[in-house]
């Protein structure tokens, strides 16, 4: 499974930051079916995307994930902010936090502490 993980976030970062839609979709479906049903693999995906400093891709399948119904939690936001705070990109943490706060997602601690580093190292 961390093979094709890795692998789906090889792809998903090597498209480029203009991206489209339904370029990121082909990829999920064609590695996971619906993915947004399994949020752990969501979870992996996006930590790797920001291990690999790769912001505008995670920023990307966010809003892919969206558009196909993904509800945001707490652990997603955390994530995701931290992911964005490996790749520098304090401007996609921000962006992340205020979508998480209009989506009414009860945010924690660790939330608010992961955005004040992204911001901090961007």
């Amino acid at each position: 499974r961390e093979m094709m993980l890795d692998q789906v976030s090889r792809e998903l970062a090597n498209l480029g930051p203009d991206a489209e839609v339904g370029r990121i979709e082909t990829i999920l479906d064609q590695h996971f079916g619906s993915v947004v049903s399994d949020v752990q693999t969501v979870k992996c995906v996006l930590s790797n995307l920001g291990k690999s400093k790769r912001a505008v891709q995670l920023g990307n399948l966010l809003g892919c994930l969206r558009q196909r119904g993904l509800k945001q939690d707490t652990y997603l936001a955390s994530v995701s902010i931290t992911a964005c705070r490996q790749a520098c990109e304090w401007g996609l943490a921000l962006d992340i936090l205020q979508n998480a706060v209009a989506d009414h997602v009860e945010l924690d601690t660790i939330t608010y502490n992961a955005t004040v580093s992204a911001c901090d190292k961007g």
